[in-house]
């Protein structure tokens, strides 16, 4: 068919365009060794590749009148359950170096033009952060907000929530902050502790640096070196899967993504630039803060500098 006449052709689109609407049939891709996940997608149901991600979809699946769930959800609403969830993250950090965050500067960005104006950055100049910043955009993140007295027959216990939402207040990801070049805070690795308003140091400059050699990106793309800290979202999957089974895991990614955009907001409102990074190596980072990668893993990671 000729194109109509004064229509012009953009040969990029058109390519685009075919490359989507059409899945060539590969019957040699079962004796391939080496598959592009293009290559996986335009022979689905031919290599013999595993399916985790869609049978994940399948697997976390709400059904009507899942008694097993239903029942696992109402034992949260006993007393029991109650002073649980007033003790979530009540652990004592024994032993280790705890920084108490500072006031913190003010967002005066309002929250429409903080939306308007957020972009990734991903250059940074190397220029430090002062601490009062970073903990404005801590406690963005995940920290504490509010509080509520709820009655039991223990007593009294209070409820803490946080600045992301979480599905059944369970709170299952747990804030890291690799400290780069942050005025005010000594190079390392620090844990948040929402409840106490701090930081608890768990790693060292070296730690800083293996975190950092796990990213597998380029500076060309991302200036690691010269970022002022990096935000690393730890994940406790059974915290939530107690509750809603393997529909908790998507609670838990729902709140990492809540907190991720928390911190975008909290760093563009405070004249800084953030990136999102999935380019990172799970086991290294595992390693480094010694986590076993299945009860506590890594679900994101974000990197902060200052752009100029």
């Amino acid at each position: 068919m000729r194109p109509e006449p004064g229509l012009r052709i953009d040969a990029e689109r058109a390519a685009s365009a075919y490359d989507n609407a059409f899945k060539p049939f590969h019957a040699w891709v079962e004796s391939t060794g080496f598959r592009t996940h293009a290559l996986r997608h335009r022979t689905l149901g031919r290599g013999g590749d595993s399916r985790l991600a869609e049978e994940f979809l399948l697997n976390t699946r709400y059904e009507r009148a899942d008694r097993e769930t239903e029942t696992s959800i109402e034992a949260y609403f006993a007393s029991a359950y109650t002073a649980t969830l007033s003790e979530l993250d009540n652990d004592e950090p024994v032993g280790l170096t705890e920084v108490v965050l500072p006031k913190g500067v003010p967002l005066s960005l309002a929250v429409g033009r903080a939306f308007a104006r957020r972009s990734s950055g991903r250059i940074y100049t190397g220029d430090p952060i002062e601490i009062a910043y970073l903990a404005s955009i801590v406690r963005s993140a995940a920290g504490v907000t509010r509080e509520a007295s709820v009655g039991s027959p223990g007593g009294e216990r209070t409820l803490r929530f946080r600045s992301a939402p979480s599905g059944g207040g369970l709170y299952p990801i747990a804030l890291y902050v690799g400290a780069i070049r942050v005025t005010g805070l000594e190079v390392g690795v620090y844990r948040h502790h929402p409840r106490r308003d701090s930081l608890i140091r768990v790693g060292d400059a070296t730690s800083v640096q293996r975190l950092l050699d796990s990213f597998a990106v380029h500076e060309e793309a991302i200036t690691l070196e010269r970022a002022d800290a990096v935000m690393l979202l730890v994940g406790r999957p059974w915290r939530s899967m107690r509750k809603y089974g393997p529909r908790g895991l998507r609670y838990l990614f729902l709140e990492a993504g809540a907190i991720a955009q928390n911190v975008h907001l909290a760093t563009q409102a405070l004249g800084f630039a953030s990136v999102d990074c999935a380019s990172v190596v799970d086991e290294e980072v595992h390693a480094t803060l010694e986590l076993d990668g299945v009860y506590q893993a890594l679900v994101h990671t974000i990197l902060i500098g200052y752009s100029g």
